[in-house]
């Protein structure tokens, strides 16, 4: 099934309206967790992520250590991996799985597992948000994908 398709269900079933991609990024919000999906340039791969901010400055290396240690074998970040976005700093948590053979209950499941890691990290960094004080959805992601992700090694 094309992601194209999974997204049409998925928005279906939530109740969402006019569900478009901006520069190949699907963006959404569930209970004031930010988070993106996209695929790569093959088609091949579906991606999801969404940044983590720390709600102090001053606690932002204690959030980025403690996430490190969670990405250890992804023992604290339900199969996501953790990693800093080069373009703003932010921590990020992203998973990946293949679309082949990737059912509409099965995307469910991971889109569901991932915000509830989503959900579990922006508490943990003190930033959990409620619906009513989530930022506003015109805020657009950068595709992750042209950092190198599906065409390759990143150019250093």
């Amino acid at each position: 099934m094309k992601l194209e398709e999974l997204i049409a269900k998925f928005a279906a079933n939530a109740g969402l309206e006019r569900v478009a991609a901006t520069e190949g990024v699907w963006r959404f919000s569930a209970d004031g967790n930010i988070f993106g999906v996209t695929q790569d340039d093959a088609g091949e791969n579906v991606f999801l992520f969404g940044e983590i901010r720390a709600s102090d400055p001053a606690k932002r290396d204690a959030l980025i250590k403690s996430a490190m240690e969670a990405n250890y074998f992804h023992r604290g970040t339900g199969g996501g991996t953790f990693a800093l976005n080069p373009g703003n700093g932010e921590l990020t948590l992203f998973e990946s799985k293949r679309l082949e053979g990737l059912g509409e209950e099965a995307f469910y499941s991971f889109v569901e597992r991932f915000v509830n890691a989503l959900a579990t990290w922006n508490g943990i960094s003190g930033l959990a948000q409620t619906a009513d004080s989530a930022p506003e959805t015109s805020e657009t992601f950068e595709n992750p994908i042209g950092i190198g992700i599906g065409g390759g090694f990143m150019q250093v």
